[in-house]
């Protein structure tokens, strides 16, 4: 349990260090509307394109070799970054960086998924956690501190660091342990994507994993923007911000584990009406504590519909095999990134990003209201 919480926190510092000073370098680069949006998907890009093919390097390979692969990739892409500083050169890295997360996370989620049995359902969310706190609170502060003082290459070297440290905790806390093994009847018995999504269970986990992450990848990235450009806000405010968010979710995920396991449909209501708030909040504040008090908010009603969703991936993963439960989860959430950045980018024209935070209001306010799934019980 401990290596793998250990390798989630690194993940996400990975993940959310490097979106940070992308984010900040197309800033820097006076990137606005279309440029931003661009800027946005490619980092989803790669979870588009590799996530069910991921699934068949875990079945084929294991989770060993496919999670150094991607690591060592990142870790290249990351040192040649910032050797060429135009703003094409920048989408282009940062698309090839993103083919780095479908091996990493499908193959760390696999052994995720099928340990979460034995390590008990209500502890669901402490490894989501463990990936948020470095995502949004240790990436975010790292990057807004570290970008304005040492320049995007140092920034992006940082980056390349910390991908290599990856690989280092993952052979020293699980590729010692038991990982996924090949096994030639899964492989061969591996359904086609379209196959997947005729699951009604699928359907559903994949509905909201999209929902979740389309909310979090928008706040995420465009909270920088509101806070920079609309709010007039430091630097390092925009990234507390993010952290805030981040915290209130690590809080409820390691926290409200037991309660929103035994009472899902409660926790679902409530989870829903909270973002629903926090949404409303966040598009109409112009305050910094007032924008805190909604970040947090935000991260508390998220934090529990994630809980819910992530014990459902693992019933998933029990009827069509943990590595396809991770590629479903691997395509959801990304396209979900994908759509939050479109949303924002191609709409700054007619509206701004901050009240453009209420398009997600009827989506959660539905997800408040849907009936649990019949499939996931409250067993521990």
């Amino acid at each position: 349990m401990h290596g793998l919480v250990g390798l989630s926190l690194l993940m996400g510092l990975s993940i959310g260090y490097s979106r940070v000073i992308t984010t900040l370098y197309a800033v820097k680069m006076d990137a606005q509307g279309w440029m931003l949006a661009a800027v946005a998907v490619s980092q989803s890009i790669g979870m588009l394109i590799l996530a069910t093919s991921a699934g068949r390097w875990v079945d084929a390979h294991g989770a060993r070799a496919v999670f150094i692969v991607g690591s060592a990739w990142g870790m290249g892409i990351c040192l040649l970054t910032p050797l060429v500083p135009t703003f094409p050169a920048l989408l282009l890295f940062t698309a090839a960086a993103s083919l780095a997360m479908p091996p990493r996370f499908v193959s760390i989620n696999t052994i995720f998924l099928s340990r979460l049995q034995e390590l008990g359902k209500q502890r669901a969310g402490w490894f989501r956690a463990a990936h948020v706190i470095g995502m949004t609170f240790l990436g975010a502060v790292l990057a807004t501190t570290l970008f304005p003082m040492y320049g995007p290459v140092l920034a992006f070297w940082g980056a390349a660091a910390i991908f290599g440290l990856n690989i280092l905790v993952f052979l020293l806390g699980i590729g010692r342990n038991r990982t996924t093994k090949r096994n030639p009847q899964q492989i061969s018995k591996r359904s086609s994507l379209p196959q997947l999504f005729k699951s009604t269970l699928a359907k559903q986990v994949a509905i909201r994993e999209f929902s979740i992450q389309s909310l979090n990848a928008y706040f995420a990235f465009y909270i920088v923007i509101i806070a920079l450009r609309y709010l007039h806000l430091p630097a390092r405010t925009a990234g507390f911000l993010v952290a805030a968010q981040g915290l209130a979710f690590v809080f409820t995920l390691v926290m409200a584990g037991k309660i929103a396991i035994l009472r899902p449909r409660g926790s679902r209501t409530f989870g829903g009406l909270m973002v629903v708030g926090a949404l409303i909040g966040l598009a109409t504040s112009s305050a910094t504590a007032a924008m805190y008090l909604y970040a947090s908010l935000l991260g508390c009603g998220l934090g529990l519909l994630q809980i819910i969703n992530l014990t459902e991936f693992a019933v998933l993963g029990e009827t069509i095999g943990f590595s396809q439960a991770a590629s479903v989860n691997a395509l959801a959430g990304p396209s979900g990134g994908v759509f939050g950045g479109l949303l924002g980018g191609l709409m700054e024209h007619w509206i701004a990003p901050q009240p453009l935070f209420l398009a997600f209001v009827p989506l959660f306010a539905l997800l408040a209201l849907a009936l649990p799934n019949k499939q996931t019980t409250p067993s521990m």
